[in-house]
């Protein structure tokens, strides 16, 4: 039985679907209470780092507000945490910090 190209298609699709789907924070390194520690003592003076925190007067993005825009991911956000920015203080996090920190940001998405 030959395929057809459609159909084909529509195979590796529903198969590739799962590597697509976003991960769940639970199946990512890093541990949301450590994270939110840090974030506490890193991130607070600049960024609001809670749904019910005080929003600082720097004007730094909320940490729920990044969690939840569609291009924040694991990834995304251990690139940018361990990239060098010139109006954000250049912290030299641990990968395990920066996993730490990042599951906490993640762990915000949807509140």
């Amino acid at each position: 039985m030959r395929l057809s190209l459609h159909q084909t298609l529509a195979i590796i699709s529903l198969l590739a679907l799962p590597a697509l789907a976003p991960a769940k924070a639970q199946d990512l390194p890093g541990d949301v209470a450590a994270g939110r520690q840090l974030a506490e003592t890193w991130c607070a003076t600049c960024h609001q780092i809670n749904p019910s925190g005080k929003r600082p007067a720097v004007g730094a993005p909320p940490f729920p507000d990044i969690a939840n825009l569609s291009s924040t991911t694991a990834l995304a956000l251990n690139v940018f945490l361990r990239t060098s920015h010139d109006v954000m203080p250049n912290y030299q996090m641990r990968r395990e910090d920066a996993d730490n920190v990042v599951a906490y940001i993640l762990s915000l998405k949807g509140k």
